[in-house]
């Protein structure tokens, strides 16, 4: 991983389909008082693929967005469970979703003209 990675919840550059990772822990033995935080919205994506809900398998649009996310070369990326929890980044997560972006809910250019920007952020579903 190179670049910050943008944070589900928040708006991408570009549309197209993204895993987001949420109820974030930094050890899977920790306990949990909260919900835990957002990780990485990950894509854009092709198709993502789950094995006997032990192996999760991603194919990226490009090639460069693969190397965003991961460090190893391919636009096939594998991510593994640990127990009921998907590890990525060193870090944990109880939850995630795969979702759509449109065009119309992709983050706007900056603006060269205001004072204070345009927020960023994004629901991929309805929060409760």
């Amino acid at each position: 991983m190179t670049k910050s990675l943008p944070i589900y919840g928040e708006k991408p550059e570009r549309p197209g389909l993204y895993l987001g990772l949420f109820h974030g822990r930094n050890d899977p033995r920790e306990e949990m008082n909260d919900w835990g935080f957002h990780g990485p919205m990950i894509g854009p994506l092709k198709w993502v693929h789950t094995t006997y809900a032990f192996k999760i398998r991603i194919a990226f649009e490009c090639e460069t967005d693969a190397r965003r996310y991961f460090s190893t070369p391919g636009r096939v990326q594998s991510m593994e469970l640990n127990d009921d929890l998907l590890k990525f980044g060193g870090k944990f997560y109880g939850d995630w979703t795969v979702y759509t972006v449109e065009v119309n809910q992709c983050r706007l250019p900056n603006d060269t003209f205001r004072n204070v920007q345009r927020p960023a952020e994004h629901w991929a579903h309805v929060r409760t």
